[in-house]
């Protein structure tokens, strides 16, 4: 009988060999290491090399995002309309993208990213980007690039907003682009002049914010220049009526044969009561801590309560500005007193149509002199939260939801030059020559004026952000630049741009932010 054969799992042959060579190298202490080292090399070089490469990937990913960002930004503010991504945005955008992200970065190939709208909210700007990162040490291994990719997209960061226009109407606006201060008087805006520039190009800023979406946005206008126009928004409650004026009146006649008055001899400044059925322009009240109605004593410190206080006596109310109270007095011909058109409060206006209609009107009358404390200074009574139209300017409104949206406040001031008053000329100050009620501690009219407006600019900037828009102006605009919230908001237009720089502030007021 046949017994069982047993496998012992001995190895036979060429397989024995190897065992026995493998053992022999295992027992053998004698030169291993190189061997074992060489052996090693292989599993650490792609260990190293999987980490180097990674870390050109993530650097690679974290600034291919930050170009994506800075494109989808940049395109968002160049967009002329809210809806519309056209070819210049796009490549306004690719610009940042190629600043953040250039050619060769990390050896990359050129990277061109892809811009397109939001399919459902086509205000969105949305950016799509991908790169492929040559690897180093992972080529061994047959991987000779790694992609990567970004996707971003920005939009308007939209709050509320109350913007008061605050537009220089003196004569000097009235004359051509790069002509000058000097030109002939003409008390309506003419063709080419400064303010038709302004009238055709203030659309852009309106255009710029007209995609706000669930928020509000309102604009007041306060065309000024020696007086403003602002009777018809004050309440009656808050006006001084019947006014006292320092008149000029004759009191010594020549006389006829038969005893009648002809010529007059001899003035005197007289002070009178009169009493008005309706007013447009008012004189500039006290200062808020003076303890008497008159005369009327006006400091070139401008305090909260300048601005805000409100009440029923006497030195906290405004009186009519009335040139007739004047009569007898000479200024300077055409110019001695002058209105302007009516200030408009904040209001919504809900078409480009409507908005620009204000524009216009706001320019309909031209003249006077230059007092930009006068303009800053009503400017933000009108758009202040806490003075006489507080009721209708909240710090705060609910949208849909019932959460609280902050109302952000801005005074766009656009001027032609700078400060410019005559003594002789009746203005909202009265007549200074006569009676010169500016209270400063030295300085002549012109200096107090600047003073003032300086000091208004500063407690404006406290509650308000301040654009200042310096149109065709040469030496003169370092003294209305301080009045700006800081050197990117204050813009010198040539007349040709100015479109551009409404068009730059109302994008500058229209946060933009990245949405993903």
């Amino acid at each position: 009988m046949e017994r069982p054969v047993h496998r012992t799992g001995r190895l036979s042959g060429k397989d024995a060999d190897v065992q026995g060579f493998l053992t022999r190298l295992l027992n053998n202490k004698k030169a291993s290491v190189l061997p074992m080292m060489a052996a090693a090399m292989i599993p650490l070089i792609g260990i190293i090399g999987s980490g180097l490469d990674m870390s050109r990937a993530y650097l690679a990913k974290a600034r291919l995002q930050t170009a994506c960002d800075a494109a989808a930004l940049g395109a968002r503010r160049a967009m002329a309309k809210a809806t519309e991504l056209d070819d210049a945005a796009k490549a306004e955008g690719l610009k940042f993208f190629d600043f953040n992200f250039p050619v060769g970065l990390l050896n990359t190939p050129k990277v061109t990213p892809v811009f397109a709208q939001n399919g459902t909210d086509p205000t969105i700007v949305e950016v799509t980007a991908t790169a492929q990162v040559p690897t180093t040490l992972m080529r061994v291994f047959g991987k000779t690039e790694m992609e990567v990719k970004a996707s971003c997209s920005a939009d308007q960061d939209y709050v509320n907003n109350d913007i008061m226009l605050v537009l220089d109407v003196t004569a000097s606006m009235n004359c051509a682009i790069k002509t000058g201060d000097s030109c002939a008087y003409k008390d309506t805006k003419q063709p080419d002049s400064r303010l038709a520039a302004l009238d055709a190009a203030a659309k852009a800023l309106y255009k710029a914010l007209e995609g706000a979406k669930g928020v509000r946005t309102r604009y007041g206008f306060m065309p000024y220049s020696m007086t403003v126009n602002v009777g018809g928004s004050i309440p009656t409650t808050m006006m001084q009526d019947p006014g006292k004026y320092h008149t000029y009146p004759c009191t010594v006649w020549n006389k006829d044969a038969n005893g009648k008055n002809t010529t007059c001899k001899t003035y005197t400044w007289t002070d009178v009561s009169k009493t008005h059925s309706s007013w447009d322009c008012v004189e500039e009240r006290p200062s808020s801590d003076q303890t008497s109605g008159w005369p009327i004593t006006i400091k070139t410190a401008v305090t909260d309560d300048d601005i805000d206080k409100t009440g029923t006596t006497a030195t906290l109310k405004w009186q009519p500005y009335d040139p007739s109270t004047t009569n007898g007095y000479s200024g300077v011909a055409l110019l001695s007193s002058f209105c302007p058109a009516p200030a408009a409060r904040l209001a919504v206006y809900n078409t480009e149509t409507a908005f620009q209609n204000q524009v216009t009107a706001s320019l309909a009358k031209v003249g006077g002199y230059t007092h930009h404390d006068l303009g800053i200074v009503w400017g933000m009574r009108f758009l202040s939260g806490s003075g006489m139209f507080k009721a209708d300017n909240p710090d705060f409104l609910l949208d849909q939801s019932g959460r609280q949206i902050r109302v952000e406040r801005h005074i766009v001031f656009l001027t032609d030059g700078v400060m410019t008053v005559d003594a002789n000329a009746y203005s909202s100050f009265g007549i200074p020559k006569a009676r010169d009620r500016l209270s400063a501690a030295s300085g002549d009219t012109l200096a107090k004026h600047k003073e003032r407006f300086l000091n208004a600019c500063n407690q404006a900037k406290a509650k308000a952000t301040i654009w200042v828009i310096a149109l065709d102006v040469g030496s003169g605009a370092d003294q209305i630049k301080n009045c700006a919230s800081g050197d990117d908001h204050f813009f010198q237009s040539t007349g040709t741009d100015l479109e551009a720089v409404f068009r730059a502030i109302g994008k500058g007021i229209g946060k933009l932010r990245v949405v993903s």
